[in-house]
């Protein structure tokens, strides 16, 4: 009587058609109150581009990459996208967590004091942004450009770094819109940096603006010939004499990094680089063919050559702030009389800021100034 009354109940509730009905009501609401989310994920890509560099730096690159409220993998709308290059540290967290800036906030480097990192983390700050009408809902993609050991990419092709100018331009694009439901052409895509990532945008948008529409540069270094004047400052950081990179000699580590990057020389280890300082009797000289290599780089040189592509872009911002430290600030003032001699139309701005110290406070501007100008 017991097992036949067991057996009863078992099939009774096997077969109710309420539960399977809860159930389902239960499922379609979660993956509805899921696809209504936005979201930050970890992504890796493989990119062919930095393949067999001379260094060994992976080819695999990390990626933070944020979706909007209401995004769907496989849904008809298509969004913008921005693509936002890293300075320091060198890491695709560099704007979403605060820790990857622990090391470079030291008494020996001139970082005293950490980014205006949103209360609430980087995801809902965008999702507040885009709620509140500042931006439109746009795809964010933050990949990791850092080299191992300079730091410092410069987002340049390097035969001993790798090619991280095509990384950029080749790989992620096409990994991003391969994959994500995309504006796939120059008119729904933004090139934003910080930093070297601001040096970045502006010559990636100068030399690509069949591939990006819009640029926005941060603190960006925009004129090579500024660091040629920190001769001194670089000195006194080497007494000795040039013995490679070190993590308290912030300005010769540079210098070492944008070598990597300009100035490779596969033939003169252990650096592998050409340096376009040398000492001679204990004073620091320049050295004319290697500022020559640096300045087939440099964005205010490249302006001669290219300055009609610059100015067909939808939209060119830089800004940078006149407490910056290492004196970004002083530097943009020739490269603004360059573009107001070239008639280029563009927005500048300054702020009461350091070079990092309102990093999300400009980055929201940027990103408001990039959702009005793409598609």
């Amino acid at each position: 009587m017991v097992l036949i009354l067991a057996l009863f109940v078992f099939s009774g509730c096997e077969n109710d058609p309420i539960d399977e009905e809860l159930l389902n009501e239960e499922s379609t609401e979660l993956s509805s109150k899921k696809a209504l989310k936005s979201k930050l994920q970890n992504k890796v890509i493989e990119s062919v581009s930095l393949m067999g560099n001379f260094v060994g730096n992976s080819y695999e690159r990390k990626l933070q990459v944020y979706t909007p409220p209401g995004y769907r993998k496989n849904g008809d709308h298509a969004y913008p996208v921005v693509y936002l290059l890293h300075g320091f540290p060198f890491s695709e967290k560099a704007f979403i967590d605060p820790a990857t800036w622990d090391e470079w906030i030291t008494p020996y480097l001139f970082t005293q004091e950490y980014p205006d990192f949103p209360e609430k983390g980087f995801r809902l700050w965008i999702d507040k942004l885009i709620s509140e009408g500042t931006i439109e809902p746009m795809i964010i993609v933050m990949p990791n450009s850092g080299t191992d050991p300079y730091g410092f990419s410069m987002y340049s092709n390097s035969v001993l770094n790798g090619n991280f100018e095509d990384f950029i331009v080749s790989d992620l694009v096409e990994y991003m819109d391969n994959r994500y439901n995309t504006i796939p052409d120059a008119s729904g895509r933004a090139i934003i940096g910080h930093s070297q990532g601001g040096y970045a945008a502006f010559k990636l948008g100068m030399l690509h603006n069949e591939t990006f529409g819009t640029v926005a540069s941060h603190s960006g270094l925009l004129f090579v010939d500024a660091l040629f004047g920190l001769t001194d400052v670089i000195a006194l950081e080497n007494p000795d004499g040039f013995t490679g990179p070190d993590p308290t000699k912030f300005f010769t580590s540079a210098t070492y990094a944008f070598s990597a990057a300009w100035s490779p020389n596969l033939q003169k280890p252990p650096f592998f680089v050409d340096l376009p300082f040398e000492f001679q009797d204990e004073q620091i000289v320049l050295v004319p063919e290697v500022i020559e290599r640096w300045h087939e780089n440099d964005v205010f040189n490249l302006l001669d050559t290219y300055h009609e592509e610059f100015n067909s872009l939808d939209g060119i911002y830089f800004d940078v702030g006149f407490y910056d430290e290492i004196g970004t600030h002083m530097a943009h003032e020739p490269v603004i009389a360059k573009l107001n001699g070239l008639n280029i139309d563009y927005t500048f701005e300054t702020y009461p800021g350091g070079h990092h110290t309102h990093m999300f406070e400009r980055l929201a501007r940027a990103l408001e100034f990039c959702s009005n100008s793409m598609q």
